[in-house]
């Protein structure tokens, strides 16, 4: 793997340089670095390296490419103590990359360059990890696009079908704008009414197109009781508006312990234990499940109640997206607590109990690893049509995410229709194509309950990408699902590429749920989380 090592190093502000030729190597002890502990004695390579044991701890190289495009770039550490996260920015682009307890060289993506400096920098996103060096390579990936022309269901409704040809013909030719809801006391109905859908079109003039709704009521310790169940009610009516309009009802399920023990769906936070449920509470010793378990009894009790609805939904010619089990690896669910191969295997009973037992055949199914690299908790290509991520991008930073984009690209192997399932500011359209990052969709989280996260993005920028072509809205959609037939075929090839930035976690992230400001709990009051 190596053909030549050149170093130059700048003695004045002590960054590593060299000159890109093929394949080059950064070592992290000659990079500028804050708050790093140097290690002499690296058990991988006999030399040194750099240990982050802080918080704020940075590391910066300087790389010198001869020439601009995508370069490959591995990074090489151990994640002490465990599978440990560590974010790599490349110009202003950032991704993470989960390394487990032993140093060893892991791919963080491609990343675009330009001729001259380029700056690499790496920080902390869970703490305790050692750092040995920095690899690139020219060139980008080699994953082309080979995208079904049909859902994994194959008893797919007609609805469905043609939602999936929708996101499969506009799939890389054009974005579809979204929004998530949180709040459901003012929509009577009406989306165009819902708070969040009409924070989008006050700052852009137009209403997005996708629009995000949530099962967490749908079941739990509290279920029973009427602010939850008319949550739900309110979510429902709400898809249904959505798509008679033309729109697109997209489902998220922030489950609740079904156990019941708490009305949590969180493990842990602020070193409180808020759910203990662990997916192996209903397994046998071998992984099977313990169809004899109350835990069992409830899991299935659960997901026949969100399957219920789905089918009120198919019974009126109603498609859906839906997204479960989102963000399992970064383990503050309780759906993630017990690793990838139980959670696979829950991801695999949701879809297999809805789609096989129930018959819902109006869903379009969503994959949403917590990392890029996720990919001992992927479900399997047969049960799902979309692969999505989260990316939380500091205020008005409009990246393409182009590195986590093709990651995924890279994840599915070209195989599936690639979202943005949650996000804060919108990324600009124009680096969308510019950086080959033309995500199906894209979804803001919520306004309400003190979320704010429309206003992460201008109003000069919400107004620009809204009223490009190139992105779809409410008002394209005017004409509704009824007169769409699609327009690819399904020889066409779909040319799409890459993409990535990132979001920390709590404590230890920033990411999707634990900043989002309120959230109701018990039924009863809003607290701040």
């Amino acid at each position: 793997m190596k053909r030549y090592l050149l170093f130059l190093f700048l003695s004045v502000c002590g960054m590593a340089s060299a000159y890109a030729q093929n394949d080059v190597k950064l070592e992290a002890e000659s990079a500028a670095y804050t708050n790093c502990k140097l290690v002499e004695d690296n058990k991988y390579s006999g030399g040194k390296a750099l240990e982050l044991t802080e918080s704020n701890a940075k590391i910066t190289f300087t790389y010198t490419a001869s020439e601009a495009g995508k370069y490959a770039v591995y990074v090489c550490y151990d994640g002490l103590y465990g599978a440990k996260v560590v974010n790599i920015g490349v110009n202003g682009e950032t991704t993470p990359i989960q390394g487990a307890n032993k140093l060893e060289e892991l791919s963080a993506g491609n990343f675009i360059m330009t001729k001259g400096d380029n700056t690499i920098v790496i920080t902390p996103n869970w703490t305790w990890f050692r750092i040995d060096y920095i690899r690139f390579e020219k060139g980008g990936s080699t994953v082309q696009f080979d995208i079904a022309s049909a859902p994994v269901d194959a008893d797919a409704s007609e609805c469905a079908k043609t939602i999936y040809t929708f996101l499969r013909d506009n799939f890389g030719k054009k974005t579809v704008s979204g929004v998530m809801t949180g709040d459901m006391t003012t929509a009577n109905g009406d989306v165009t009414q819902h708070d969040d859908v009409k924070a989008v079109y006050l700052a852009s003039g137009k209403y997005p197109a996708l629009i995000g709704f949530d099962f967490m009521n749908a079941t739990g310790k509290y279920e029973s009781e009427s602010w939850y169940k008319e949550y739900t009610a309110s979510c429902i009516a709400l898809a249904e508006d959505t798509y008679k309009r033309g729109g697109l009802p997209a489902f998220t399920w922030h489950w609740r312990d079904p156990s019941r023990k708490s009305g949590d769906f969180y493990c842990q936070r602020d070193d409180k234990i808020l759910c203990d449920t662990r997916i192996t509470d209903a397994m046998n010793a071998d992984g099977s499940w313990n169809t004899a378990s109350s835990l069992y009894a409830n899991i299935i009790k659960d997901i026949d109640t969100v399957a219920d609805h789905f089918l009120a939904l198919q019974n009126k010619g109603i498609a859906c997206i839906f997204r479960p089990l989102h963000e399992a690896s970064g383990a503050w669910f309780w759906w993630g607590a017990s690793g990838a191969v139980p959670c696979v295997k829950l991801y695999q009973l949701i879809f297999d109990e809805m789609v096989k037992v129930k018959g819902v055949h109006n869903v379009i199914w969503v994959w949403n690893p917590n990392a890029v690299g996720d990919s001992d908790w992927n479900p399997g290509e047969s049960y799902y049509d979309v692969i999505s991520i989260d990316i939380y991008n500091d205020d008005n930073d409009h990246s393409s995410n182009y590195a986590a984009f093709d990651k995924l690209k890279t994840l599915s192997g070209g195989k599936k229709i690639i979202a943005l399932s949650e996000n804060g500011p919108i990324p600009d359209i124009d680096k969308e194509f510019e950086e080959e990052a033309v995500w199906s969709w894209w979804m803001p989280w919520y306004q309400t309950w003190e979320g704010k996260f429309v206003n992460k993005t201008s109003n000069a920028v919400w107004t620009k990408c809204m009223s490009d072509e190139r992105v779809i809205t409410l008002e394209d959609r005017s004409a509704g699902w009824g007169t769409y037939t699609g327009v690819r075929s399904p020889a066409d090839n779909i040319n799409v590429s890459q993409s990535q930035a990132l979001y920390n976690l709590q404590g230890r992230r920033i990411s999707s749920e634990p900043s989002k400001g309120l959230y109701i709990k018990d039924g009863r009051k809003v607290v701040k989380k």
